[in-house]
Parts: C-alpha cells; sequence; structure tokens
C-alpha cells in the first residue's frame, strides 16, 4: 500500500499512530485537506498516515477495500469482501506499527474505510476508532475482540448508509463490550461534516 505521512503540529514525542482509511472510489490522498486542517493541529504526538486501499475501484476512479455494490450494501456481500481483505490490511497495520516503535494504533474510517477498520478488531490490537458514515459487520467466525474506544460520527440523513446502521452498529458493539458512543449529525448526507471532524479530532486526542 502507498500512504501518505503526515506529523502532528505539536510533536514532542511518539504516542500514537493514526491510519486513515478512505471510503469506496478515493484514495488516500483526498484526505490531505482533512488532515493538515481538523487531524494535525489538534491531534498532538501522532504520527498520521493515509493508504491507499490495494484495488482499482470497479465503479469509479480512485480505490476499493473489496468489491461493493452502493445500492443494496448487502451484508453477505460485505462480509466475503472483509474475509478477503481483513488480513492484508492487518498485516499492514501490524508492520507500521513496527516500522514506527508505535503499538498505541489508532484508526479512522470513512464509509468503505469505517468498514475495514471497525474488522480489525478482530484481527489486532487497536486504541481508538473514529467511524464516520460507516456500518459494522459482526464476525461470526472471530469470537475474541481487542476492546477499543469507539466514536461512531453519521448523520440522521445519510443517503448511502443508513442512520439506522449506525444505531445497529452501537448495539452490536455494546454486546461484544466494546465502548462505542454515537455522534450524530444533521445534514451532511454521506460526508463528514466540519463539526464532526472537530469532535473526531477532539476524540483522537
Amino acid at each position: 500500500m502507498n500512504d501518505i505521512t503526515m506529523k502532528s503540529a505539536h510533536f514532542k514525542r511518539m504516542d500514537k499512530l493514526v491510519i486513515i482509511l478512505h471510503g469506496y472510489g478515493n484514495s488516500g490522498s483526498d484526505y490531505i485537506k482533512i488532515g493538515k486542517t481538523f487531524l494535525t493541529p489538534s491531534v498532538d504526538n501522532a504520527i498520521f498516515l493515509f493508504p491507499d486501499a490495494p484495488n482499482p475501484c470497479e465503479t469509479w476512479t480512485g480505490r476499493q477495500w473489496f468489491s461493493l455494490s452502493l445500492d443494496n450494501m448487502d451484508f453477505e456481500e460485505i462480509r466475503k469482501g472483509l474475509d478477503y481483505s481483513a488480513p492484508n490490511l492487518c498485516k499492514y497495520i501490524e508492520t507500521k506499527s513496527l516500522e514506527f516503535r508505535c503499538d498505541n494504533v489508532y484508526l479512522v474510517g470513512i464509509s468503505q474505510g469505517a468498514i475495514m477498520a471497525l474488522e480489525m478488531m478482530y484481527y489486532t490490537k487497536i486504541s481508538k476508532i473514529l467511524v464516520c458514515c460507516g456500518l459494522f459487520a459482526p464476525n461470526a467466525y472471530r469470537k475474541n475482540v481487542s476492546t477499543p474506544e469507539i466514536l461512531l460520527v453519521h448523520s440522521v440523513d445519510d443517503n448511502v448508509i443508513p442512520y439506522e446502521r449506525a444505531l445497529q452498529a452501537k448495539s452490536d458493539l455494546e454486546q461484544l463490550e466494546v465502548n462505542a458512543s454515537l455522534h450524530t449529525c444533521y445534514n451532511t448526507r454521506h460526508k463528514v461534516s466540519k463539526e464532526g471532524w472537530e469532535i473526531g479530532a477532539t476524540f483522537l486526542n
């Protein structure tokens, strides 16, 4: 995976490795402005990585973590995609953790990247996950999860992943005894508002 690296504006020591996982049809470079505007000024003592998903997007330009039909968000299709793609992302996270000598890993996932981020609980130790416009597809074949602190940010008028998926994610995560909270946004559809990024940056810091 290619990635872009940024450092906190206030950096005195390596406290956390923050990995931003982009959405379907995007790339890591699409979030450079977000990183510079909301993350590097607000989240101290962190290295930020903006990797590209491994596969070209089947529908648009950009990249995808796995094949996905946006019109129905079929659970079985998502589970199949996660089972295929999660081991590679896990390997990437663990490699970067060793490279930067930091086991305090935070994930920021947007849309399909958020689905990937939550799946990582079943694979490796994650400290925090910021879930933006995403959903959770519980893995019935893996019983053990790490217990990161999770913040779900979702708009009630999301036109791609319905808000009900965020409510279900919170319920499912709580059943796994994972600390999950939900911040509700309004009138932003399937994107993260300025307010959402500010709340998210505070959570990460």
